[in-house]
C-alpha cells in the first residue's frame, strides 16, 4: 500500500495543502503519516504557524479516511464534523502528523454503516511529535456523506 491516491488528490483539489507541500510519508492501512516542510509555514518565532499545524493534523485523519475508503473501493465525499486540537509544545521543525491507529472493529462498523445508510462517522486522532515528545494532539469526527 502507498499514499499515491492521497498525494494525487492533494495535487488536484487542495491548493492550501499544495502550497504547504504536504505529502504522504507513510501509509500502511492502519496509520497515515503526512509531512510538510517548515519553510512554507514558518512564523515570526521561527516555529510552525498554528494554522498550518492544524491543517496537517486534520489532514492526517482526513487522509486516513480517504485512503481507507479508496482501499474499500470508494471515491468518498468526506467532511470533518467536529474537531479539537491541543498545542502542547512549539513545532520547531518540519510538521509531521501521524494518525493514531484505531481498532479495526471501528473501521468495520464505519463501512457497515456506510453500506446500510450511504453515510457513516468515525472518530480519529493524530499527533505531531517533536524531539520524542507529543507537541500537538488532534481529535476529529469524520463523516463520509456519499461517494462521487
Amino acid at each position: 500500500m502507498n499514499g499515491k491516491a492521497l498525494d494525487d488528490f492533494i495535487a488536484k483539489y487542495l491548493p492550501t495543502a499544495q502550497h504547504m507541500q504536504i505529502r504522504v510519508e507513510n501509509y500502511d492501512g492502519s496509520s497515515l503519516q503526512l509531512h510538510a516542510p517548515l519553510a512554507p509555514s514558518i512564523n515570526d518565532k521561527l516555529t510552525a504557524f498554528g494554522g498550518s499545524i492544524y491543517v496537517v493534523a486534520v489532514m492526517a485523519c482526513w487522509g486516513m479516511v480517504y485512503m481507507r475508503c479508496v482501499d474499500y473501493g470508494l471515491d468518498p465525499d468526506i467532511v470533518v464534523a467536529e474537531a479539537s486540537i491541543e498545542y502542547l509544545r512549539p513545532v520547531t521543525g518540519d510538521i509531521v502528523a501521524s494518525s493514531i491507529a484505531t481498532d479495526e472493529k471501528h473501521w468495520e462498523h464505519f463501512f457497515d454503516r456506510f453500506d446500510e445508510r450511504g453515510k457513516a462517522k468515525i472518530d480519529l486522532q493524530s499527533e505531531i511529535i517533536i524531539n520524542g515528545e507529543v507537541a500537538v494532539r488532534f481529535k476529529g469526527l469524520y463523516a463520509i456523506v456519499g461517494v462521487k
